[in-house]
């Protein structure tokens, strides 16, 4: 996995590798500091956002539709959100593994659920069922959701939803990002289903530091 940064200090990173779904076990990027700021991690503007839009501050998660830790760490997800409601909007960047056969159709499925304006519904129901990502299981939700099937499995299968999905693996991979999941917040990383407060500690540390502009003067 190629590094995407030099070397540069791992302050204020959280890595738990043994909670995340990896293909090489090597470190995540450096993280940021008060005194050794790295760079700010931008989502791609196709990413899915959930939350909003007026938030100050966004996570990018990058994630694995099949990667049991990436399910695991979806309740964390779901508290951030509800906890900083007018604060954080979530970015959800695909990185579907390769050692996951269904993930990159349920990559897929998610931006194609999108197009009808249900992706984050779809998003759901594949987390919440990571054992049955077959192309029938799929359709089932997309059936539940109330998703036109005909229109989603054409979406699925076009050729702009895979190269947007192959456009998230490259971005993920110019970071040098090859673990799922893996969030970056600012120039923070945290990396694995980690618990609440870590996510809390960085997340009020960079809201203190974003001036509030309902507080500005007009």
């Amino acid at each position: 996995m190629a590094k995407a940064f030099g070397p540069t200090r791992w302050l204020g990173i959280t890595i738990l590798l043994a909670c995340a779904c990896l293909r090489e076990t090597e470190a995540p990027p450096a993280a940021c500091s008060a005194t050794d700021a790295g760079p700010v991690i931008q989502a791609p503007p196709t990413a899915p956002r959930r939350g909003s839009a007026a938030a100050r501050l966004t996570m990018v998660e990058f994630a694995d539709f099949q990667c049991p830790y990436c399910g695991a760490a979806e309740p964390t997800v779901r508290q951030v959100l509800d906890s900083y409601p007018n604060d954080v909007v979530l970015a959800f960047v695909n990185l579907p593994l390769t050692m996951h056969e269904n993930a990159l159709r349920a990559a897929e499925a998610f931006l194609a659920a999108g197009r009808q304006n249900m992706g984050w519904e779809m998003h759901d129901q594949m987390f919440g069922h990571q054992q049955a990502l077959a192309d029938t299981d799929l359709d089932q939700y997309a059936l539940a959701i109330g998703l036109d099937l005909v229109q989603f499995d054409a979406d699925r299968a076009s050729p702009e939803i895979a190269s947007q999905v192959a456009q998230d693996k490259a971005f993920a991979i110019s970071l040098g990002l090859d673990s799922t999941p893996s969030f970056a917040i600012a120039c923070h990383w945290l990396v694995g289903s980690q618990p609440f407060s870590e996510f809390q500690k960085i997340i009020d540390a960079e809201l203190a530091a974003i001036p509030d502009a309902a507080a500005l003067p007009p």
